[in-house]
């Protein structure tokens, strides 16, 4: 409903205000319902990529490991094999080994790759980060024990 109010000169068109508040708060809470949404989807969106890096189609999972430390191993560069059967406790521990040297230097990192290693128990030391690719797994047996 439109009414003409003369005031002076000028002639001013009042609104209905009961139908433009209404019109105008439903339009604004759901373009800020969407805004909301959208913000919120974002920051997961863009959580997942600092994570595991851009990528929309997941053909391909090999991911560069992180580097934690100023010196960083791989456990297939001291001879470790991940296929579960072989055994790599002399592998992690010439690792352990290397990084222990390096203490006065900020220490090292031992990635383990994906796979499955197989390995008896050995001691960690000091300014180490023992990094685990994602899906990898440590599988310890006692020393000794018939595999």
């Amino acid at each position: 409903m439109v009414e003409t109010l003369p005031l002076g000169r000028f002639h001013h068109q009042r609104l209905d205000l009961k139908c433009w508040f209404s019109t105008f708060l439903s339009s604004h809470k759901t373009l800020f319902t969407v805004l909301w949404i959208g913000a919120f989807a974002s920051v997961f969106v863009w959580q997942r990529n600092i994570v595991y890096g851009f990528s929309i189609f997941k053909r391909v999972l090999v991911r560069a490991m992180p580097k934690l430390r100023h010196v960083a191993f791989n456990l297939t560069d001291f001879g470790a094999v991940g296929d579960g059967v072989t055994l790599n406790t002399e592998a992690f521990e010439k690792a352990v080994l290397a990084i222990s040297k390096l203490g006065k230097k900020g220490g090292g990192q031992p990635n383990v790759p994906l796979g499955r290693w197989l390995t008896a128990p050995f001691n960690l030391t000091s300014h180490m980060t023992l990094f685990l690719a994602e899906d990898a797994e440590i599988l310890g047996r006692m020393r000794g024990e018939i595999a």
